[in-house]
């Protein structure tokens, strides 16, 4: 068991925007899009954003094997302990679904 990083809210800057920039045009080049086309941006960037919220369900978990607290997990969301843990929690009714069995 690894030791849990003290947690820190999260926040968007030049680093992100560089990351996400590039994630763009590579999806796009893999896809075979044209990022001037603002309904190709808008689709490409959609898909990247429904990836990155289809990989928080595993990472909470496994923040949660590593003894971090919901606190923990609020914070690192940039949200309530009770909203992550309706959000994530295996048990809550309107949890994410597609983890672990929608790996696509």
């Amino acid at each position: 068991m690894t030791e849990p990083m003290t947690p820190v809210p999260p926040h968007s800057g030049d680093d992100t925007y560089d990351l996400t920039d590039h994630a763009l045009y590579q999806l796009a080049e893999h896809r075979q899009r044209w990022l001037g086309d603002p309904l190709a941006a808008i689709t490409l960037i959609a898909s990247l954003i429904d990836q990155a919220e289809r990989m928080l369900p595993e990472q909470v978990a496994e923040a949660r094997a590593n003894g971090a607290t919901r606190h923990d997990i609020a914070t690192a969301l940039a949200t309530s302990p009770e909203q992550a843990e309706l959000r994530y929690s295996p048990d809550s009714p309107t949890a994410d679904s597609r983890w672990p069995y929608d790996h696509d």
